[in-house]
């Protein structure tokens, strides 16, 4: 069983858009092979997407925000949930994995603003980025909690910065929604006086906050 289960994710440690389709029909045909000769738990598949999520971080000088991957991650997550062989072992299984990441997301900042310990801070927020967008996030969380974790210190970490730059790049019609300006505001005024963003990282976020007002990097 446990060469299968590593067989499983590596799959998903792997994901690539060249091998996307071979490597979804690997991991059905090895999971029902799983399930049915060594008595695989039908729980598996949430621990093994969720411990296999990332291998690499990317680099923020690169252009690496957000993470080149997450896509492709919530993807196969959603392609797991819906398929008519693993759906019945994997009952809101997106929601599931948002809810987690979230979680995860939350004490990783404060790690890695104590000990430095990247880890899977930048893969998370990039999920969390989709997932706002996709509406898995709740709105409580959107309105209340995301943004103001990663503005809760006086002077915000870089990976407090990274995670605003993906949040707004991929979610930032959710935020200008649901968050207060005031709270929107402060983050742009911490992004400005950072001085660690390449100028494409800063030309590409744009929100703009009611009635009139635009926030712009750039």
């Amino acid at each position: 069983m446990e060469v299968i289960l590593a067989e499983l994710g590596s799959v998903v440690t792997n994901l690539s858009h060249q091998n996307y389709e071979q490597s979804f029909a690997f991991f059905r045909l090895w999971f029902g092979i799983g399930r049915t000769y060594h008595h695989i738990r039908s729980d598996q598949i949430f621990d093994t997407i969720w411990d296999n999520r990332t291998t690499s971080l990317p680099n923020p000088s690169s252009g690496g925000l957000p993470h080149p991957g997450a896509q492709l991650f919530i993807r196969f997550v959603s392609d797991t949930e819906s398929d008519q062989l693993l759906a019945p072992h994997n009952s809101g299984l997106q929601s599931r994995l948002c809810a987690r990441t979230l979680r995860e997301f939350f004490s990783s900042n404060l790690r890695v603003a104590h000990h430095g310990d990247m880890g899977n801070f930048q893969v998370d927020a990039s999920l969390i980025a989709h997932w706002t967008s996709l509406g898995y996030v709740e709105e409580a969380a959107i309105r209340s909690h995301i943004l103001q974790s990663l503005i809760s210190h006086p002077t915000p970490h870089h990976h407090q910065v990274h995670a605003l730059i993906i949040l707004f790049k991929l979610a930032g019609s959710k935020f200008e929604a649901y968050a207060d300006p005031s709270v929107v505001g402060r983050c742009f005024e911490l992004l400005d006086s950072h001085g660690h963003c390449t100028s494409v990282e800063w030309g590409l976020i744009q929100v703009r906050t009611p009635p009139s007002e635009s926030w712009s990097l750039g």
